[in-house]
């Protein structure tokens, strides 16, 4: 009872703050800017292949999440036909429409793809001004889309393709970023980092009054937001597989950007770092070329031209830009050896606890290797076709939670070419917060399996973990894997054994009575109740 009253008053207060808040203001008044001579460009035209290769129609062959549009819609949800265009604008729309519909289509990414069409920015609502990320987004596509006019290939039409138009309409974009950067609250996440590219590119590529100053401030920023959003080895703190491989894309964008404006720039490096020690880290979370779902996926994009609607889960066009960048990566043996790390830590005497022995799993055929990725939470054990991991570690945004899942201590395998256990993906987010939180729960992950009752989590929740810890771990090596967490106050211990190939997980704990898998996935593709490929893609 206490809790849904607490929700009601948070509810109220939300819809008081929107009555009243300050409408979006789109500027009336922005920087002249003249376009440069730059040479970041030939590498996207060498290396991207979306210039002289554009397939889509932008009337016919357009996807949003999956759904086939039977027309450019603007402002729809077009999976729940609700229509945001006269709507008093909230961040979200809990429970009745899902507002990642319309941000998805404002970034209008299908540029990159499109061979045919036109775009009409006087019919953009006001809701495309809603996210100042999905701005930035929009931003990029628009000074690719000039790039691609330049390089004779504007078969796409917006604003008449006229240059000077578009680089009016860039101008007025960078205004509205600079003027709404969400770099302030509780987290500074990927959307800061991606505005960060959008204004650095935008700087790269056009030169205007103040914008030494501009780039001495953003740089400066950049290097804040490298240090706060990146652990040590290089990982990303939000807490999921496909926010990490978004972000490394905006990292691309800032490397050409500062390269362009500095080839002596002290950010090179760790940038540098950052991008290589990712694509390691992501590559080795790959089966049958598409990258598990650890924590939410909303399938966002940056380099949407390769992206391909149809295998969402396919990371092999980011891995390959990556190499293009830095031809030299598969050399890079250090990357690797910084992942090779044992774990040994002073562990409790577990005989004194209770405790479940699960089915055990006939893994790997052959030899394997074992990768501690343990900034970001995940521990893998590997070779070509075979793969186990387990997660344990921190919650994302530094304990906040916001794109993690109740999933400390799931497993993941894949062998002999099918699913054991799998990741179920992310679902939605505010559109449904019951499915929402479903995906994120410890029931739809192959954790321990216990009676665990969680406080309802209401949607002003559902960025957030409230009842699970950090997941600790005492022991890792080639064989052997022991880490503990609290879900809701009750601590389980995971013990993870491998010997001949074969696979034995033991789970322990004082505090609650655990059960044990007498069978995993291996009938349904290794998931455990629904599955989702990629955002709002639900099986």
């Amino acid at each position: 009872m206490l809790n849904k009253l607490i929700s009601m008053l948070r509810r109220i207060k939300f819809n008081l703050i929107n009555l009243f808040g300050s409408d979006v203001k789109i500027p009336s008044e922005f920087k002249i800017l003249q376009r440069k001579e730059t040479n970041y460009q030939s590498f996207l035209n060498q290396h991207l292949n979306y210039l002289p290769n554009k397939t889509v129609d932008l009337y016919d062959d357009l996807k949003i999440f999956g759904k086939d549009l039977k027309e450019y819609e603007l402002s729809k949800d077009i999976f729940s036909d609700f229509d945001f265009s006269d709507k008093k604008l909230k961040p979200a729309f809990f429970n009745i429409a899902d507002v990642k519909v319309p941000y998805e289509a404002s970034r209008l990414q299908n540029l990159q793809k499109a061979n045919s069409g036109n775009i009409d920015v006087n019919k953009f609502p006001l809701i495309y001004w809603n996210s100042p990320m999905d701005v930035a987004i929009r931003n990029i596509n628009l000074i690719l889309h000039l790039l691609a006019i330049e390089n004779g290939c504007g078969g796409i039409k917006i604003l008449g393709n006229n240059e000077d138009l578009i680089t009016t309409y860039i101008s007025q974009h960078y205004e509205f970023i600079n003027n709404n950067l969400e770099n302030s609250g509780d987290v500074v996440g990927n959307h800061y980092l991606i505005e960060l590219a959008s204004i650095l590119l935008t700087i790269a590529t056009f030169s205007f009054d103040g914008d030494t100053e501009e780039y001495i401030f953003f740089h400066d920023e950049l290097s804040k937001e490298l240090e706060r959003q990146f652990y040590e080895d290089g990982t990303n703190f939000e807490g999921s597989t496909h926010y990490s491989a978004f972000v490394v894309e905006s990292l691309i964008i800032c490397k050409l950007a500062v390269e362009e404006i500095d080839k002596n720039s002290i950010l090179l490096d760790r940038i540098e770092e950052i991008i290589k020690s990712n694509k390691f880290f992501l590559s080795s979370l790959v089966n049958k070329g598409e990258l598990s779902q650890i924590g939410d996926n909303d399938s966002g994009r940056i380099f949407y031209h390769a992206f391909d609607e149809k295998k969402p889960l396919r990371m092999d066009w980011l891995f390959d830009l990556i190499e293009s960048l830095y031809p030299e990566l598969s050399k890079y043996k250090r990357i690797e050896d910084k992942f090779s790390n044992e774990i040994k830590n002073e562990a409790p005497a577990l005989n004194e606890y209770k405790k479940v022995l699960h089915k055990r799993i006939k893994v790997f055929s052959s030899d394997f290797k074992a990768y501690s990725f343990k900034d970001f939470g995940i521990f893998v054990w590997r070779n070509d076709d075979q793969y186990f991991s387990v997660r344990c570690g921190p919650l994302g945004q530094n304990g906040v939670g916001g794109h993690s899942h109740y999933d400390q201590l799931a497993i993941e395998c894949f062998t002999n070419d099918k699913w054991i256990a799998r990741d179920p993906g992310t679902g939605t987010y505010t559109d449904n917060i019951e499915l929402r939180n479903k995906f994120r729960s410890l029931e739809y992950h192959w954790g321990p399996k216990a009676e665990i009752k969680f406080p309802e989590e209401d949607e002003f929740d559902c960025f957030r973990l409230n009842y699970m810890s950090d997941g600790e771990v005492l022991v890792f090596d080639k064989n052997n894997f022991l880490g503990y967490a609290d879900f809701n106050g009750k601590r389980i211990y995971r013990k993870i054994s491998i010997e001949d190939g074969i696979v034995t997980i033991e789970d322990y704990s004082k505090d609650v009575d655990l059960e044990e898998y007498t069978t995993w996935g291996e009938e349904k593709e290794g998931i455990k109740v629904q599955f989702s490929e990629g955002y709002k893609r639900i099986s």
